[in-house]
Formats: C-alpha cells, structure tokens, sequence
C-alpha cells in the first residue's frame, strides 16, 4: 500500500508492507505558502514516483492509500475540515479523493495523531495496551486516546485535541482562536510566534534579535528560540520554560483524567529535547496527579519516530478497508491495531 503523511513542515510517502516495514521512503517540503491546491498536487507526484518506484522494481501494485492529515478532518469525505497551522486554502480541501481517483486505488484517511497511536499501539511503545494516551509535540500539538482497547472518537469523529487543553486563562491566543491553549505555549510555531512578538514589542532579547536579523527575511522558527535560550537570551529562556511547564500542567490532567497504562510522546520538539520536557513532566504528574493513576502511568518516548504517521497507515488502512471494497470509508469506525483489536469508542 502507499502512504502519505502530511505535516505542516514536511511531506513524506512510502510503500508501506503489512509488516510495517516501509520501501521507497521520499520527504520533501510541504508547500504550505503555496496553498492547498499546490499541496495536493506536490503529494500526488510524491505518491506517484513512489509508485512507479516500487513497481520498477517488479514488485505488485499496490492497492490503497493510507493518509495521515492534520486535523480535524471528515475521514468519510476525505476531506480537511479547518486546521488551525495549515492557512485558509485548507479548510474543506477534499484531498483523499483528489489522491486516490488519479491513483485509481481506495483511501483512508485519519487525523495524524490517531494514525499515529495506531501506529505505537501495533508495531512501537504503546504496543499490546489498551489505556494508551498519544501526544506529538512538533509544529502543532496533537493528540489521541485509546481507552478500553477502543480510540476515542466522538460522535463527530474529533475527539482527542489535546493541544487544544487551556493551560493558561491569561496566555496568549492560540492560532484556533481560544486563549493559553496547550499548542500556542508549547509548539514550535508557537514558540516562534512567541518569540517573533515579543521582539516586535521591543522586550529585551538581544539573542532573538540578533539571529532574526541574521535569518530576515526568513522568519524565527522554535529551534532558533532554543539556541538563543541556551545563549543566555531572557526572553527566549522564558518561552522555553513556559512551553516545558505549560506541557507538565497538561499532562498531570491527561493523566488524572484519562489514567492511562502509558502516555507516548512524539513528534519534532519531543525528538529534538528528550527528557528536557518529558522529565519536568513525569515530576509533574508524581507530585501532583492523584495518586492512584500517577503510580499506572509510564510517560515515555515515542518508537516510531518521523515514521510513525507512515507505518500507522497499516493498521488505518487494514481496518479502514476491509477487502479495499471502497473508495473512501469511515477510518474512525474499526481500528484493530493490537492483536485483540482496538476500535472506535
């Protein structure tokens, strides 16, 4: 099967066997400033060199295409609903069907963080549990919940925004409009929009303001905010501290609300500082959570890496489309990532 995992910074594809081993791996950059139409077809030519690739090779054709997208999305229609880091040519861009029908082939399509929980709970930490807790900490934040062996869905099929908890009654506002939101504090665009605001109030950021005028025209990103922290810079030592506690402060309420087996932590920042956010957080929830769901709990590192939201799409698209009979099908309504089967709740 092929795959597509579209970030808001890059975009990957690969064929992916039922083993979760991926073949012909490609990544280019997503073309966000160029609008939705740009990146459907970047992705369709992504899709097809992998294709023609693996083909070459003599291998079988494959058979469907499993996609992981931002959210929230309507995985029935294949369509992106209104993400809030990915501009306004996303909002209800149809991108499963503008993929599959040149393709010729099925899709399935899930928001991100759900491919990828499905992803750790069948082949990488979370494996074989079935009170798992996913959260990426990257561009955006995201997340997603199995919970008695069954993803938590809703009935609208968006349950699970975690990045969208409020940390913060007085933060700042978050790009989906709501105010202290998790993302805005914690992600790497909202660190660097911390960062970029700070310098156009004129606070004193000496670092920050010397590696912007170096970087101008191109924009501060999070890894910036973090090399100016660790020269010294004020301003960029408080954005980071406050992404490091407003992360702890959620997860202390995912945990006492949810009470996970495991809480698995991934994506771009999470890979970059390690136990520089997850052990202020792991701290966190020992000193604070109740404690009948603080001694459960294990806060760990993602297995999956930056491959997570390709191999995912096994498990989306073995029980998203059974005997590949369609189309587009619901990816949210059978979710067997576990040998006993992980559907949706």
């Amino acid at each position: 099967m092929l795959a597509l995992d579209l970030g808001g910074t890059h975009l990957r594809t690969a064929v992916v066997t039922p083993d979760g081993r991926i073949h012909q791996r490609r990544m280019t950059r997503t073309p966000l400033a160029a609008g939705g139409d740009a990146i459907v077809a970047t992705a369709l030519a992504e899709l097809t060199a992998v294709r023609d690739a693996w083909l070459a090779e003599g291998n079988p054709a494959p058979d469907a295409i499993g996609i992981s997208a931002p959210g929230p999305l309507d995985p029935r229609a294949g369509t992106i609903i209104d993400p809030p880091n990915m501009g306004d040519t996303f909002r209800g861009l149809s991108l499963g069907p503008r993929l599959a029908d040149p393709l010729g082939i099925p899709f399935a399509l899930e928001r991100d963080t759900n491919v990828a929980i499905l992803g750790e709970t069948a082949f990488g930490a979370s494996r074989g549990l079935d009170d798992v807790v996913y959260l990426t900490v990257s561009t955006g934040v995201g997340g997603a919940v199995i919970t008695g062996g069954r993803l938590l869905a809703g009935p609208d099929g968006v349950a699970g925004e975690l990045g969208h908890l409020s940390v913060a009654w007085d933060g700042p506002l978050c790009g989906c409009g709501g105010v202290g939101h998790l993302e805005r504090l914690t992600s790497g665009s909202g660190m660097a929009r911390s960062a970029r605001e700070a310098l156009a109030a004129g606070q004193d950021a000496p670092e920050l303001a010397r590696l912007a005028a170096a970087l101008h025209p191109h924009p501060l990103e999070s890894v910036h905010v973090d090399q100016a922290a660790a020269a010294g810079d004020p301003v960029a030592r408080a954005i980071v501290a406050r992404a490091v506690g407003a992360f702890a402060a959620a997860m202390v309420s995912i945990v006492d609300i949810f009470d996970p087996d495991r809480v698995v932590v991934g994506g771009g920042i999470t890979m970059a500082w390690g136990e520089r956010l997850l052990g202020p957080a792991r701290d966190a929830v020992a000193s604070t959570a109740f404690r009948l769901q603080a001694r459960r709990v294990r806060i760990v590192p993602a297995e999956l890496g930056d491959d997570v939201g390709l191999i995912g799409t096994v498990p989306l698209v073995a029980s998203a489309l059974p005997g590949r009979r369609s189309v587009g099908h619901a990816a949210t309504e059978h979710h067997p990532a576990t040998e006993g089967g992980v559907r949706s709740a």
